[in-house]
């Protein structure tokens, strides 16, 4: 008996039914056409037979975006041994049908052509939408990879707060007095510290991260990226931690081991999202932190734990 849908590789004119499946099956994750054209057709290790459809009676009814890299990240080279799934989805009016079970199996042989060991969902730092698979607005989705050989080895939280009204209070502008004192301060990113900015991230930060302040800095040259959007922690004329935003996202953000526990990274990030504020946002959020983060610095600053996600992966035979 023959299959009731194809699988095959996307064509430029599945593009907005494609997005229609991704807004009904993923609607807490929507994306738009530029989105998609941005950080799937145009992503620089995209291959044809990657970006996968499930077409029955004429329409699109799931997808699914495989990933391995082809040019290498900062400080993490090609990762060999690894591929990424972005983003799977089925029309909810086609779930239940093998659909899903077909495409899942069309991305295992897409990774085996490669000589994957190991399937990643979906931490593509180059292009990531989230960092895994919502636990609570997904949950079917989840149980369905983890019938299909996935397991959970992390856990990824997103937070959000309403910065509208945001100040530093009397204890956080006391601890920025004192860290003044011991000629520690939290000033804006300005041009003229393009080296030593990029000198820092490459020496203390991760790959993807190096990357991604590389990609805002070029932005910036282009009139496109605000200074005040990067915010430096310096002791003395020395960079020891940053800070950033983009839009209301919040983040990365991180300070040299040597400064830990001082406070810096609270006050860097209250500094953003006054920063934030000003530039007119009401909101901000984290896709992905910790636990530790989420109850520490964060919640400290009005975040609250908007989304859990499972990170997963599954081992190739």
């Amino acid at each position: 008996m023959s299959s009731p849908f194809t699988i095959r590789p996307y064509e430029d004119r599945d593009c907005e039914a494609l997005l229609a499946v991704w807004e009904r099956a993923l609607p807490f994750d929507v994306i738009t056409r530029e989105d998609f054209e941005r950080r799937v057709l145009l992503d620089a290790n995209r291959e044809d037979d990657g970006v996968i459809v499930a077409i029955s009676d004429g329409a699109l009814v799931g997808f699914i975006l495989c990933f391995v890299l082809r040019q290498s990240i900062e400080k993490t080279g090609l990762m060999p041994d690894r591929g990424f799934i972005t983003a799977f989805a089925v029309d909810p009016s086609s779930q239940k049908q093998g659909v899903g079970s077909a495409l899942l199996a069309a991305a295992e042989k897409f990774f085996r052509a490669r000589d994957r060991k190991l399937i990643v969902l979906a931490p593509y730092t180059p292009n990531y939408f989230t960092p895994g698979v919502d636990k609570a607005n997904y949950a079917l989705g989840l149980m369905f990879l983890l019938n299909h050989g996935f397991t959970e080895y992390s856990e990824a939280i997103a937070m959000d707060a309403s910065i509208g009204q945001f100040s530093l209070d009397a204890p956080m502008l006391a601890k920025e007095a004192e860290l003044a004192r011991e000629g520690i301060t939290i000033q804006p990113f300005h041009r003229g510290r393009i080296v030593e900015y990029m000198r820092f991230m490459n020496e203390i930060m991760p790959g993807p991260w190096v990357e991604d302040a590389r990609r805002n800095l070029r932005e910036f040259a282009q009139g496109r990226f605000p200074e005040d959007a990067i915010q430096l922690a310096c002791a003395g004329d020395r960079i020891i931690g940053y800070c950033q935003f983009e839009g209301e996202h919040f983040g990365p953000f991180g300070v040299s081991d040597a400064y830990q526990g001082k406070g810096i990274g609270t006050i860097l990030l209250a500094r953003t999202l006054l920063a934030m504020r000003r530039r007119g946002w009401h909101n901000a959020f984290v896709l992905w932190t910790g636990e530790r983060a989420a109850r520490g610095v964060y919640g400290r600053l009005g975040f609250t734990i908007s989304r859990r996600f499972a990170i997963v992966k599954k081992a190739l035979a």
